[in-house]
């Protein structure tokens, strides 16, 4: 095999990989402070997809334009709905098996909702970078995509330095670690998980405004990309935000690698029996620990 062919194969599974690391932290976030398995985390992304779809067609903007507007607009969301909803579902010494479902029918609802106010179409938008490529140590790559990846280091050193310096940052940290103890010391748990659910949403409005430069939007993709973060956060493990930023880029490039070796059509069996071993692995090696 070119080693041509596996570098452009990498760099690509890199640029994919990205948008993984963008879906999920923003699961990672909310686990590592709510540990609420957050089920309706693809189809938040899917809503920032329609979001960047509505700017565009009836605003004109550039979708990469439209990502600050997106994210504020979820991350109002997100605040919404864990004020609203999450928080009532919430009880100490409960098992989350009614947070599991909530968020699982509220995934359900969201995509039921787009299929009826979009319809089932594939719907796109065109950024100005359209159809423009960079050749990098002789590997072409999409304008788009390399613009998004540089967006999510961005995101990702903004979210460290928000979670370590800012106020709310080291709460929301404190929170994390030890809700009681952050409950004395007269941190309000209620407006920690409010932004904290806030943040996860908008993260993935992020990622999804990002996808939409070069993907498009119908009602079921947050499925398809709710699973892949799941995977992620296995991968990275679930609560680890490094983890989950180098599972994506792990998982794509473990994708497009696939391809190579299967082909395209079974690229997908490929990367769940790998996660499969990995969730093995895993076990066995806490079983160790533990021993």
């Amino acid at each position: 095999m070119n080693f041509n062919v596996i570098f452009q194969a990498i760099v690509n599974g890199l640029m994919i990989g990205g948008i993984y690391s963008l879906i999920g932290m923003s699961l990672t976030i909310i686990f590592g402070v709510m540990k609420v398995i957050n089920f309706c985390q693809g189809e938040l992304l899917m809503l920032g997809m329609y979001c960047t779809y509505v700017l565009n067609s009836k605003l004109g903007m550039d979708p990469f334009l439209a990502i600050p507007i997106v994210a504020v607009i979820m991350f109002l969301f997100g605040v919404l709905l864990q004020s609203l909803l999450i928080t009532r579902s919430i009880r100490d010494g409960d098992d989350d098996t009614n947070v599991l479902f909530l968020t699982a029918g509220l995934g359900i609802l969201f995509s039921s909702s787009m299929q009826v106010i979009f319809g089932t179409n594939y719907r796109s938008v065109e950024s100005h970078f359209a159809n423009q490529t960079v050749s990098i140590a002789g590997a072409a790559l999409s304008v788009n995509r390399l613009i998004s990846f540089l967006i999510l280091i961005a995101l990702t050193v903004l979210l460290f330095l928000f979670l370590k310096k800012t106020r709310i940052g080291k709460q929301i940290r404190a929170t994390s670690q030890n809700r009681t103890g952050a409950s004395v010391c007269g941190i309000q748990a209620k407006l920690v998980y409010a932004c904290t659910y806030g943040l996860g949403a908008a993260i993935a409005g992020v990622a999804g405004a990002c996808l939409m430069t070069y993907y498009y939007v119908f009602p079921n993709v947050g499925s398809v990309y709710g699973t892949r973060s799941f995977i992620v956060v296995t991968i990275g493990t679930l609560g680890n935000i490094v983890g989950g930023f180098f599972g994506g880029l792990v998982l794509g490039c473990l994708e497009t690698l696939g391809a190579l070796v299967v082909t395209s059509a079974y690229k997908e069996t490929l990367v769940y029996v790998c996660f499969v071993i990995i969730l093995v692995v895993k076990q066995r090696l806490q079983a160790k620990r533990r021993a």
